[in-house]
């Protein structure tokens, strides 16, 4: 694993679980241990081997950590889920100025699976924090659909791998999903002056209940300043013809993850309105051959490509 380690962006993990510290607060070894989801012999070993340990010990008194010395631990434990060395992360961690918060160091990775591994090594010690931070990075950085195809999408498919393979693990998946639609949805809500006078529809049909790449398309769409009504998962057909008539979207969205959801009569059932809009269908659980009255959407990127080019959106 190739990382290193840069200082012009801000560590967000100790400003935002510890900012509510201040320097004379002091907290014991076990309550330290439950806030970072470490055991409190791995904090010990890290006091004894490299010197990370209360500053303000005194002999037979309880190990008290203040907030400088929190701070420090904080690093320490980021650097290793990152992969790094204790050895080398507890050298970083001494050296860093914890006196700021966007003085901490942050890590940058060379290769994509790299930050994969991270998350799910995050997502295992229920570090929220870090997770958030790495996907919020990495979306403003690379943009929404770079994260999702080439950071979101695969750490999805190993949380699930692991799950059907051991049966456990389906809290990460949960967790890292609530995560992401949280991120999303703050991504759509930036839209400004949208390019689209009528907003497109997004909706999962029938049943189903995965709605996750639907939060994807909102916010590529967003990024992309092209506003969209979001139904979300299990919404009736009915329901989404009603909707198209009284907005006469210029193009609908339809997501199906699982086949028994793929309600093909869709197509029929819009409402004929002045201009007819788009048909798109999404997900897996479409068939091509049954598709011949709508487009069938084969990933993210061609959903915003072909949106955008019936807008008339130059992306």
């Amino acid at each position: 694993m190739t990382i290193y380690f840069i200082f012009e962006l801000a560590n967000t993990f100790t400003h935002e679980r510890f900012s509510h510290m201040n320097d004379e607060i002091e907290i014991t070894v076990g309550e330290l241990a439950r806030r970072l989801g470490v055991a409190p012999a791995t904090l010990r070993t890290w006091a004894r081997r490299y010197g990370l340990g209360p500053s303000g010990h005194e002999v037979g008194a309880h190990r008290k950590y203040d907030r400088v010395d929190v701070a420090r631990i904080s690093v320490m434990r980021r650097l290793v889920i990152s992969g790094v060395s204790p050895k080398e992360a507890a050298l970083i961690a001494i050296d860093a100025d914890v006196s700021e918060a966007e003085n901490l160091p942050t890590i940058k990775f060379e290769e994509r699976a790299e930050i994969v591994e991270v998350i799910l090594k995050a997502l295992e010690s229920l570090d929220i924090s870090f997770v958030n931070e790495i996907i919020r990075r990495e979306i403003l950085a690379n943009g929404v659909i770079p994260t999702w195809v080439e950071i979101l999408t695969p750490t999805f498919m190993k949380v699930g791998d692991h799950w059907a393979r051991t049966g456990l693990g389906i809290t990460n998946e949960h967790l890292l999903t609530e995560i992401v639609i949280k991120i999303l949805r703050e991504v759509s809500a930036e839209i400004e002056n949208p390019v689209n006078a009528k907003p497109i529809v997004l909706a999962a049909i029938g049943e189903e209940s995965h709605s996750l790449a639907l939060h994807a398309l909102l916010a590529a769409l967003a990024e992309r300043n092209i506003q969209a009504h979001f139904f979300g998962a299990r919404t009736p057909v009915d329901s989404l013809v009603e909707v198209v008539r009284k907005v006469a979207p210029p193009v609908v969205f339809v997501w199906a993850q699982l086949p028994q959801n793929a309600d093909y009569s869709i197509a029929a059932a819009l409402p004929a309105v002045r201009p007819s809009p788009r048909l798109l269908l999404g997900g897996p659980g479409w068939e091509a051959g049954r598709c011949a009255d709508a487009t069938l959407v084969g990933g993210l990127s061609e959903a915003c490509e072909i949106i955008g080019s019936t807008l008339g959106v130059d992306l």
